[in-house]
């Protein structure tokens, strides 16, 4: 089909997986890529929540299914896309938003602390990656898109695991573009900044803490959750089919403003 006539946004008949896919903009993404076409496999440590999401699309009509998975585990990652895979035939998408934080100084920190943050926002995401290569290497397409952070990109008190965590993040998705290319492949990441969550939500329903956070992000508000949506459609999609490696900020300008 000619390119002018197609929706290069289109996502009817592939298979995606999205990790933390039960709350937040884990859910937020499984919800655009199911609007988009896609058939979503939702992944999270609790089956009822994931129920919850699960059912919250298939009242608009999209194919879900929901896979209780403890990303941290390797046998359970794989589980994860063996079972996406022998359900559906095949896996084209995978979104790596499982995470976890912590709010712990640095000299306070318990080696507990810091090897669950590492275990599940590290760890989890490169088995996941690992997992799902291996189906699109073999495939000779794919799109893995990972969730890192601000924090993963610049340094934050109190946020030493997670801040190590994400930065790893960042540096396994440029280094597995680079190693997936030539296997049709694509890995890229989102990079957001204050988005309303259950892991942000102590934090947001503050006031004062809320006007903090707005006050450095130049459009004026924290994210909602179309403007992840939109992220994710597009990295998961043939409109970002010449795009490997990168690191998209959906931060509202607060990155660039840092260069101020």
């Amino acid at each position: 089909m000619d390119v002018a006539n197609r929706d290069l946004f289109d996502l009817t008949d592939r298979v995606a997986i999205v990790t933390g896919g039960c709350s937040g903009i884990g859910q937020a993404m499984a919800a655009g890529l199911a609007r988009y076409g896609a058939r979503v496999a939702i992944a999270g440590r609790t089956a009822a929540k994931c129920e919850e999401a699960a059912a919250a699309l298939r009242e608009e009509g999209a194919d879900v299914l929901v896979f209780p998975t403890d990303v941290s585990q390797p046998a359970e990652a794989r589980r994860m896309v063996e079972r996406t895979v022998a359900h559906w035939g095949r896996l084209d998408v995978l979104i790596n938003s499982a995470a976890v934080s912590q709010g712990v100084p640095a000299l306070e920190m318990t080696v507990e602390e810091w090897r669950r943050v590492l275990a599940i926002d590290l760890d989890g995401t490169f088995y996941c990656c690992q997992a799902a290569g291996r189906v699109m290497a073999d495939a000779g397409r794919g799109s893995i898109i990972n969730i890192t952070s601000m924090s993963g990109m610049l340094g934050y008190a109190n946020q030493a695991a997670y801040a190590a965590a994400k930065g790893g993040v960042t540096m396994l998705t440029r280094a597995l573009a680079v190693e997936w290319a030539d296997r049709g492949v694509r890995v890229n990441a989102i990079a957001p900044t204050w988005f309303y969550t259950p892991m942000s939500k102590h934090i947001l329903d503050d006031p004062a803490k809320l006007a903090e956070k707005v006050k450095g992000i130049p459009l004026g508000r924290v994210g909602q959750d179309d403007d992840i949506m939109g992220a994710a459609v597009f990295l998961a999609s043939d409109a970002s089919k010449y795009v490997t490696g990168h690191i998209l900020s959906v931060d509202g300008g607060k990155f660039g403003l840092l260069g101020e």
